[in-house]
């Protein structure tokens, strides 16, 4: 008899799932990355290591002085040195503008105490009308520096020189100056602390009236025929002055004055410097501009000065004299 066949085992058919794991893993991963994205700051810190939070000011409280906190020496320095040399800049430039560098009330300026803005520029203008060729050069590498609470005290060496014709004198010396800035970075005190090596040289008439530079800065006599001679104001007994003081002087040119379409256009600002001779009646002649800013404020300030109502002449021994007069005239944007 022929064997009968026995049926083949059936062999197990397995579903291939690999599709399915790689579909879940694809789906974690762009879940995590999703979440990573949209509710974490920094995706990557995770695998850097953990740094100090940086300090970070409050709107209300930050100024110049408190950001310096965080600065190093170097970088107080280089903002230091900035600062001083814009402030000297812009004095050089004829540009005296106390709101832009000092404190509503400066506890000392040059030695005078408790000053608003307009005794800043009554002080800054009368010193400066005595110290003619006026030069100042301050050393950078003498700045010395410290912090005191919110403020920083700053000194420094300058080389300063100046002719006096007051008393005819050529002064010059090496001063060193104390600087206090306030937590809003202006400068709240500026005094003089030390002097060297201070040199004053008398200086006779005759020999003056040899030196160029002594004439052009104060020409106290420009011809020897007593009718035409002219003196410096600061050398007569009683000062040229407008009628009614220097008071309805300003009130004059603010009346008068109209800001050229020109420099309003371009935001021209500044002053500028007339030298002028008041007559013996009082009338303003001669005038010259010694330092202008241009875009036809030069040629409005001298407009506004050749219709001025005549002058109070200045007076020696009760007689009227010709006065070389310097008149800045000041042009500011609203």
């Amino acid at each position: 008899m022929e064997e009968t066949e026995k049926p083949e085992e059936e062999v197990p058919v397995y579903k291939d799932r690999s599709l399915l794991y790689m579909g879940i893993g694809l789906g974690l991963l762009i879940l995590i990355m999703g979440y990573l994205t949209l509710f974490v700051d920094d995706p990557w810190k995770i695998f850097r290591k953990d740094e100090v939070p940086e300090k970070v000011l409050d709107e209300g409280n930050s100024s110049i002085l408190n950001k310096s906190e965080s600065m190093s020496d170097e970088e107080v320095r280089a903002s230091l040195v900035k600062f001083i040399e814009a402030f000297y800049y812009d004095q050089r430039k004829g540009y005296f503008d106390p709101p832009s560098y000092f404190a509503k009330i400066t506890v000392t300026f040059y030695n005078y105490h408790n000053l608003n803005y307009q005794r800043l520029k009554d002080i800054y203008w009368k010193r400066l009308a005595d110290m003619h060729n006026f030069s100042r050069n301050w050393v950078v590498s003498s700045l010395d520096f410290e912090r005191k609470d919110s403020k920083i005290i700053a000194s420094y060496w300058t080389k300063e020189s100046y002719f006096k014709p007051s008393v005819r004198e050529q002064y010059s010396a090496d001063i060193k100056y104390e600087m206090i800035i306030d937590e809003e970075g202006k400068i709240e005190s500026l005094r003089d602390i030390e002097v060297r090596n201070e040199v004053v040289n008398k200086v006779a008439p005759d020999s003056a009236l040899l030196n160029t530079e002594l004439i052009e800065a104060s020409p106290a006599v420009v011809s020897q025929d007593a009718d035409s001679k002219v003196y410096d104001m600061n050398l007569v007994e009683s000062a040229p002055e407008f009628n009614g003081g220097q008071r309805e002087l300003n009130k004059y040119i603010s009346n008068n004055i109209k800001y050229p379409a020109a420099a309003r256009q371009n935001n021209i600002q500044g002053k500028v410097y007339l030298s002028f001779i008041v007559e013996k009646d009082g009338s303003i002649n001669d005038i010259k501009v010694k330092q202008g800013i241009g875009s036809g404020c030069d040629e409005e300030a001298i407009r506004v000065l050749r219709s001025s109502p005549k002058w109070k002449p200045g007076m020696i021994k009760g007689s009227a004299v010709r006065t070389y007069c310097i008149l800045p005239v000041t042009f500011q944007l609203e």
